[in-house]
């Protein structure tokens, strides 16, 4: 309940419900001017009414104000309830509102204002990405309606809003949505149109989904190549399995002059700027079959892929005719191997950032695959290789009887779980 009066006094207001006691005082000053002082986060405030209230008129105000303070004491944004409240006071109190700290001039500011800005401000996007977003928008202006305040959006809103839309999607897949919901909610942030952003404490769960990563060896895509249409497929494979390059966003603006004794420059990739790749012999060998076949009817400028409409469908087909069992994330997966060779190989992780256009924390993420039966075999070499020369005597024995007991028992383990050596007699 409030108590107020003209002089000065204490305005108190428990919170039963949070335990919490938010304290205000309000008054007329000498000159007749209505204020409303308000104390948060141990700072003395001041809400500036003018000289047109009467003591009805400022406990209504001085109720709104409780409520903002409510609703950041809890941390949720603030309801549609409360913003409607602020939009009956009259204009000048509002900016009074705003100046004080207590909104941030969000009251107009409806979702589909946001995406608006949203969209104009990502124009220098690919199309593709502008088109992603544009579809992402229309989900939440589906559920959440176009005249909804963004301010009124609270983390409860965000979880049934990807409860309702993305049901039945992979956690992969939800976590990327959830990504760009904090990117349009960062940009209202940033825009000074919400004080925080009710996706920000919304975890995403899972970046990468390694049942769906798929090491395709060479002797499986040089099967696949032989089933193929024509040289242009096989150099598509070979870019993506041998060169890692992202099919299609760069191979689609690679023309013949692009091709060097030692390297392929990628000049288009908007993502991470010109770079190298290597050529290596089994790009350069289905190149130079191209060139030649094409004899004079091509020029350097010319692009190599001038056509790649139903580049997949060609792909699957030549996989169908090799007897392949079609492996998931097509291409993603073929680059994926590319790089988990490079890395096991030993390359530098300068050398490996240049050629393939990423950053060590995203190959490990994304791309390096765990080959388990590759590696727990070098595991039971090492082991055996150990125990041997532990009981030939070759080397001094510095192991201790456990510690040989428990190589033994690793031993078994591999050999039982991957049938690779001999068991122990």
């Amino acid at each position: 309940m409030f108590v107020f009066l003209q002089s000065d006094v204490t305005l108190r207001r428990v919170n039963h419900r949070y335990k919490q006691r938010i304290n205000m005082q309000a008054y007329k000053t000498s000159q007749g001017n209505w204020q409303i002082n308000f104390s948060e986060r141990g700072k003395q405030k001041t809400l500036y009414l003018g000289r047109q209230f009467i003591p009805a008129s400022a406990d209504r105000v001085a109720r709104i104000v409780m409520d903002i303070l409510a609703h950041r004491n809890r941390g949720d944004s603030l309801s549609i309830d409360v913003l409607r409240k602020i939009e009956s006071l009259p204009e000048r109190i509002q900016k009074s509102f705003e100046r004080s700290g207590l909104i941030g001039g969000i009251t107009s500011i409806t979702l589909e204002n946001l995406l608006q800005s949203f969209y104009e401000s990502k124009s220098h996007l690919k199309r593709s990405t502008q088109n992603a977003y544009k579809t992402f928008g229309r989900l939440l202006l589906n559920f959440f309606t176009p005249e909804r305040r963004i301010a009124s959006i609270g983390k409860t809103d965000c979880e049934s809003f990807l409860n309702r839309c993305f049901a039945n999607r992979s956690a992969c897949y939800v976590s990327r949505e959830v990504r760009r919901c904090q990117t349009i909610f960062r940009y209202a942030v940033n825009k000074d149109w919400l004080t925080k952003n009710p996706f920000d404490k919304i975890s995403g769960r899972v970046d990468v989904n390694v049942n769906r990563q798929v090491y395709v060896d060479r002797e499986t895509i040089y099967k696949v190549m032989s089933c193929c249409r024509d040289d242009h497929d096989r150099l598509l494979l070979a870019l993506a399995r041998f060169g890692g390059l992202r099919i299609s966003s760069e191979v689609r603006h690679l023309r013949y002059s692009d091709f060097t004794d030692n390297v392929i420059q990628i000049h288009k990739d908007t993502k991470t700027g010109a770079r190298e790749v290597p050529l290596l012999g089994e790009i350069r060998e289905i190149f130079n079959c191209i060139t030649i076949n094409l004899g004079n009817l091509f020029q350097p400028t010319d692009l190599v892929f001038g056509n790649l409409g139903s580049f997949r469908n060609r792909i699957v087909a030549a996989i169908r005719a090799g007897g392949v069992k079609q492996w998931e994330k097509l291409f993603v997966n073929l680059r994926s191997s590319c790089i988990t060779d490079a890395t096991e190989r030993g390359y530098s992780e300068k050398m490996m950032d240049a050629m393939f256009g990423n950053t060590a924390a995203v190959r490990r993420i994304h791309y390096i695959q765990f080959r388990k039966e590759k590696e727990y075999a070098k595991v039971l070499q090492d082991n055996e290789y150990l125990l041997k020369t532990l009981r030939e005597g070759v080397t001094e024995n510095t192991l201790s009887s456990m510690e040989i007991n428990e190589l033994l028992i690793l031993r078994d383990l591999l050999v039982n779980r991957f049938g690779i050596g001999k068991k122990a007699g």
